[in-house]
């Protein structure tokens, strides 16, 4: 078996996370001095761990314990949350569902046959070791630009649109849970990943709002996008539910525009998503 301790510790050196060694022990169980302190607390600032309490380093790591780090270390954690609601493909789960069901669809980890996932039973360190070499090897391989999809199978998400009078705008670019529930549909199909390209949206779509209703919602290009960046008065934000980067300014006095637009982080979050299903070519459109 594997203890908690060493799967963080397997876990900080798979991502490249630093050791990190605050003044006071953020558990109450990891003392400074124990030699799994500086992986643990990264794990703890990565968002792997749970902040507070215990943390149960002796403990042997569960199969649901290892997926559930697994997925906060890959910044999945909303994600998660949000397909805790949809159908789980184990009929043995009913904590953690939507970390499992990610896991599993990413290709991460496996069942234990006969429908069941054997959440509560202890990881194997050989099953440690064969789920980190996946993700090192989904999270390693290239992500390439093509000019046009060619005869390959498509994956691309909408962009919502505001209804008129709306009370507040609200399109995103390609939402992560919608973007991966599409992804995941094209794995359930049979789709070949290497046969498969990924539709991003190169510049934006902007909101006019005046009077507090929307009167406008226009797609912009990605020359617009750039334009708009460098002018003064633009406040930027990045919302980490959608993985979607906007801004928000005043192109005249009477109205206010939010600009969702497709940055290098939100891009980057979507290719890694992309490349965790086995999809390494992008066309921006």
């Amino acid at each position: 078996t594997l203890t908690r301790a060493q799967f963080a510790t397997m876990l900080c050196n798979l991502m490249q996370w630093e050791a990190a060694v605050p003044a006071s022990p953020s558990f109450s169980d990891v003392a400074a001095s124990a030699w799994y302190y500086g992986s643990v607390e990264a794990a703890l600032a990565h968002g792997a761990a749970d902040p507070g309490g215990a943390f149960r380093p002796e403990a042997a790591i569960t199969r649901e314990e290892m997926a559930v780090m697994l997925v906060r270390s890959l910044g999945y954690t909303s994600l998660a949350v949000t397909l805790g609601a949809e159908e789980c493909p184990f009929t043995d789960v009913s904590v953690s569902p939507g970390y499992i069901t990610l896991a599993y669809d990413l290709g991460i980890v496996g069942g234990t046959g006969n429908g069941r996932f054997d959440p509560g039973s202890s990881a194997a360190r050989e099953q440690a070791a064969a789920v980190l070499v996946r993700v090192y090897d989904k999270l390693h391989a290239a992500s390439r630009q093509v000019q046009s999809a060619g005869n390959s199978r498509v994956v691309s998400v909408s962009t919502p649109m505001s209804d008129l009078d709306a009370a507040a705008p609200a399109t995103p670019l390609e939402p992560i849970a919608e973007l991966y529930r599409a992804l995941r549909n094209a794995k359930n199909s049979g789709a070949d990943p290497e046969k498969t390209v990924l539709q991003l949206t190169a510049g934006g779509v902007r909101t006019l709002v005046a009077g507090g209703r929307v009167v406008s919602t226009a797609a912009v290009s990605a020359g617009e996008v750039r334009r708009i960046l460098t002018s003064e008065d633009v406040s930027t934000y990045y919302d980490s539910r959608y993985e979607s980067a906007y801004c928000i300014y005043r192109p005249n006095d009477a109205q206010t525009a939010t600009l969702w637009y497709q940055s290098g982080e939100s891009q980057a979050a979507k290719l890694r998503l992309a490349r965790l299903f086995g999809v390494t070519r992008y066309v921006l459109a």
